[in-house]
Formats: C-alpha cells, structure tokens, sequence
C-alpha cells in the first residue's frame, strides 16, 4: 500500500498543499494549505475558524489532498475557488485535475486551541487525519516545502554579497533572519543543516 513516503514526503514536515473538499450543496472547493506528516500513514492539518474548507471537514470529516507545484494553480485557489471543470472525481471525493499526486484522509482526532502571534489571537482546530487512497497521476512528484526555496534565496544573496553596497548587504542580513525562522518552523534536518552552513558565511560580512 503507498503512503505519504511514496511521494518523497518525510516525517515531521510541513508541506504545501491544496485542499480540496466539498460543499454542502455537493460542489467542489479548493484552497491552499499546509499539512504536517505525522507519521507516513498520518496528517496534521491547522484549520482556521469560519473558511469553507474548515466548515466542509469538519461536517463530512474526509478531505483530499492536493501534491502539486504549479504557481498559477496556488493562486487561483487563494484568490477564489477555480472553476468546477479544473476538478475530476474519485467515487465522493474531489482532485484537482491538474495534481500530480492525491491522497484522502480521513479525520481520527481534532481538538480546539487559541493561537497567539504576529497576528494577534484566533482559534484553531487542529486535526488528525488517517492517509488512505494515495494516488501518483505522474511519475515525478515534488511536494512544496517552504525550507528549500529559501535556501536558494539566501545562497543567491550570499553570491552578492562581495558586490554588494552597504545598503544591499543590510537588506540581505534582515532577509537571513526572516528566511532563517521559516526554515526552522517548516524543514527538515538537512535544510537546518544547510542553514548553519549559509549563516556561518553571512558572519564573516557582519
């Protein structure tokens, strides 16, 4: 049986996703959002109060797992929900017919808490999802994990560095720290380590 692992997904990341469900009235809905891999067989997914998506899971308890990394698609699905012909159908559940890979889960845990950050205070419902029907509609999947893209980023910047004015090189200094919090919130062990690697050289400029 496939799991999250048969889509180069690792254990205790996050990932970015779209979530595709359906609404009360039997049509589809997407949105994107990011899943931890508990276990292989296992997700956690931090829902929002008051979005479709939330309302949707937390009445059928089922939601489909979009893999996928085409920019277009993201946007589309953050800005509204794309039209009901992007979607194709698996017995009760709705993909994306664009993803490259699908999984179902289905909610075994969910628990209510309060977040305070950046943003102020609201109300999460955190879910724990069984991974069941894993789907592989291409050969490559490359699911989205925020770590590496900014490892690329700050690797250019680091490039910069020697050319850069004064004014530039502060810029790419406050740009280490904020890539730096999101490469220790969402990667993997090799991205930490990658990271040690780029700060220790961003020093040698300060």
């Amino acid at each position: 049986m496939l799991d999250t692992r048969s889509l180069g997904m690792k254990e205790g990341q996050l990932y970015e996703t779209i979530i595709s469900t359906r609404n009360e009235d039997g049509t589809p809905n997407a949105a994107p959002m990011g899943i931890i891999i508990k276990m292989p067989c296992e997700v956690v997914l931090y829902l929002y109060q008051g979005s479709l998506t939330a309302k949707n899971i937390m009445r059928d308890g089922i939601f489909t797992v979009n893999i996928l990394n085409n920019p277009l698609i993201f946007t589309q699905c953050t800005l509204s929900c794309p039209p009901q012909d992007s979607f194709d159908q698996n017995h009760e559940i709705y993909y994306l017919k664009s993803t490259d890979a699908y999984f179902t889960a289905e909610v075994t845990k969910k628990r209510k808490i309060v977040r305070k950050d950046d943003l102020g205070e609201s109300e999460l419902t955190i879910m724990q999802a069984k991974v069941t029907d894993v789907i592989k509609l291409t050969e490559c999947v490359y699911p989205l994990n925020r770590a590496i893209y900014g490892i690329i980023e700050l690797l250019v910047n680091l490039t910069r560095m020697d050319m850069a004015t004064s004014e530039a090189k502060k810029i790419y200094l406050d740009r280490l720290e904020e890539v730096s919090w999101i490469v220790n919130r969402v990667g993997g062990k090799e991205d930490k380590e990658a990271l040690k690697e780029i700060r220790d050289k961003f020093d040698q400029y300060r």
